[in-house]
């Protein structure tokens, strides 16, 4: 695991920005998470609206931010590729459309996995293992 790489992974969550890791050939590549646009629209269309310019970063709770740090960690000594987003003091960490971690203040929902040793949640298992409330929805 390369250290310039962690460090990306921790400024990103310092500014409670979305991030995403891919592997290319040269190894991890860290990149700001981006979005799907269905639509184009043009200034005149959006004039008048508050939409768009507007890129705030969320303040991550300190818990949510050492499991997430611990968790890429794990995830990137696995190779394993996986996308993290947040919102308003939870956070998903995804690793495709259907499966994912959902992590709420209060508890933690886990998605599109039968038990906790399929991959990749399985890389993770350890880090799960200190929450009480964990939902496993398959």
């Amino acid at each position: 695991m390369d250290e310039g790489t962690m460090n990306k992974i921790k400024e990103y969550l310092e500014q409670g920005r979305a991030f995403e890791v891919k592997y290319g050939a040269g190894g991890a590549i860290v990149e700001e998470a981006k979005g799907i646009s269905k639509v184009a629209l043009s200034k005149d269309d959006t004039k008048g609206l508050k939409i768009g310019k507007k890129k705030a970063g969320r303040k991550v709770p300190k818990e949510q931010k050492q499991f997430l740090g611990s968790a890429a960690e794990m995830l990137l000594s696995a190779n394993v590729p996986f996308k993290v987003t947040f919102g308003p003091k939870e956070f998903t960490l995804r690793f495709d459309l259907d499966h994912y971690v959902h992590m709420y203040p209060d508890k933690c929902v886990i998605v599109g996995f039968k038990d906790l040793n399929e991959k990749p949640i399985l890389w993770i298992k350890t880090l799960l293992g200190s929450i009480s409330n964990i939902k496993l929805l398959s």
